[in-house]
């Protein structure tokens, strides 16, 4: 791993506002921002379910009136500062690109005490994270899974209570199947993450499964894996060592560059990141089913198997290839590192409706649409599980930590374009230096972080993708 660092700095966005909300008197409120800032971050990760920030600041004690109106003291001792007080933040980059969230308070840490004034960090989160330990599911959801997660995240109609109930919005990808559950005390985070993997994205079946739910400061998303390889680049990064504005055809400038091969290949053969095997049995007939899913780019005999490179979105070229000394069972379809097992669910709880009037409790009479489809199996695990350890598994092949110039317009999901120069012996001058089209490409936002002071603003990401070579 080899870090390369330029010289070139950026200049301060501003922090416009960091006002926060007294929990017993509601209508009192400090700014922070009549403080001094030590330092601003603010998170997105596509692996974290809300957004969070800290803000560390200086306070001489002359911020509000200590309770019952004596003499002036600190914010955290006057309004008081105990946790779960509402914080509205406003923050823009140099090109005057806004920030808009409200969190909450979820710690204060003061770092440092003494006579003349205290330093004080307060951590924030999104409300949804603590309403999520204040609410249980305990009911049952019908149709796809889309749909669950949005009656997750919004409620309905007469659902008051028995949802996150969130106000900001939501973009959710449709899914496709059908996957009926019945809750009972789960936490609301818990069960979309579980759904997460077990979700099919349109045109996935049997081929690609796996989706995210993450947080930004838009709202939340539900996207397919497939779905945000399948992006257009909404920014092009390039690193390189030439000083001035980035090159034509480019929209940032890296300042540091941080490459990571991340293929470790016996974690990924133990994770069956390219080959797996899953076997399915079914308790009501006593049949099983042996099937093989396998995402390589090696020359298949016949119509291509399940989980075909060929059939996902990528970032890059291919998926890596290994060597053909790496044993496989017998060859063909039989190839596989890891094997998954699943009992399937047939008839549990099907999804339909009765006609009235009619006695239920003879089939005969007809009208029962449950009993129909008592021999439907929900879900597919056939067509999800594999696919979706294969997908989460292959996102993170190649990894670049870069240092950016302060850009409030990037997300945690964004596809971006990076390039950073290659090395060549024969290079005669930095003019005419090559891009790496190996590494090269579309990457995705996995992680990212704003962060400020008083003097600078830079904008942290790290950037993933599943493979190798410049489309």
């Amino acid at each position: 791993m080899a870090q390369i660092n330029t010289r070139k700095a950026t200049g301060p966005g501003t922090i416009k506002n960091i006002q926060i909300f007294s929990n017993t008197e509601p209508k009192k409120s400090v700014y922070l921002t009549d403080l001094i800032i030590d330092s601003f971050k603010y998170y997105e990760s596509l692996f974290q379910d809300v957004i969070h920030a800290s803000v560390t600041y200086i306070d001489s004690g002359g911020t509000i009136k200590a309770k019952g109106g004596g003499q002036l003291t600190t914010a955290v001792a006057g309004l008081p500062i105990t946790g779960s007080e509402k914080v509205n933040l406003l923050f823009e980059d140099q090109n005057e690109e806004e920030i808009k969230v409200t969190l909450y308070v979820n710690n204060v840490t003061e770092i440092v005490t003494d006579s003349t004034k205290s330093m004080v960090t307060l951590s924030m989160n999104s409300l949804e994270l603590f309403n999520n330990d204040k609410v249980r599911l305990n009911r049952r959801f019908d149709g796809k899974i889309s749909d669950h997660i949005e009656k997750i995240l919004k409620g309905g109609k007469g659902e008051s209570g028995d949802s996150l109930e969130t106000e900001k919005d939501v973009d959710i990808e449709p899914t496709v199947g059908e996957y009926n559950k019945a809750f009972t005390n789960k936490k609301p985070f818990y069960m979309m993450n579980y759904f997460s993997t077990r979700a099919v994205p349109e045109g996935g079946q049997g081929n690609s499964a796996g989706f995210l739910l993450w947080e930004t400061s838009e709202g939340f998303h539900f996207k397919s894996i497939d779905k945000l390889f399948g992006q257009k680049e909404k920014k092009s990064i390039i690193f390189n060592e030439t000083p001035g504005n980035p090159p034509k055809g480019y929209d940032i400038k890296a300042l540091t560059f941080d490459k990571q091969n991340r293929n470790n290949i016996k974690s990924k053969l133990e994770q069956g990141t390219y080959a797996t095997r899953i076997i399915t049995f079914d308790p009501f007939t006593l049949n099983y089913e042996v099937s093989y899913l396998n995402a390589g780019n090696k020359k298949q005999s016949g119509p291509k198997q399940k989980g075909n490179e060929d059939t996902l979105n990528k970032g890059g070229e291919e998926l890596p290839k290994l060597s053909g000394d790496i044993k496989s069972a017998k060859g063909g379809q039989n190839d596989f590192s890891r094997t998954t097992f699943q009992l399937l669910d047939t008839g549990s709880i099907p999804q339909g409706k009765t006609k009235s009037g009619v006695d239920q409790s003879d089939d005969r009479t007809g009208g029962n649409e449950q009993v129909e489809k008592k021999e439907d199996k929900n879900a597919k695990p056939g067509e999800t599980l594999n696919q979706s350890i294969m997908r989460l598994n292959q996102m993170n092949t190649m990894k670049i930590s870069m240092t950016l110039p302060g850009d409030f317009t990037l997300h945690a999901g964004d596809a971006v374009k990076v390039d950073s120069p290659q090395l060549s012996a024969a290079r005669q001058s930095r003019k005419r230096q090559k891009v790496d089209d190996q590494t090269g490409g579309l990457y995705i936002i996995r992680d990212l972080c704003h962060y400020m002071t008083k003097d600078v603003t830079y904008t942290k990401v790290n950037v993933v993708r599943d493979s190798f070579g410049k489309k």
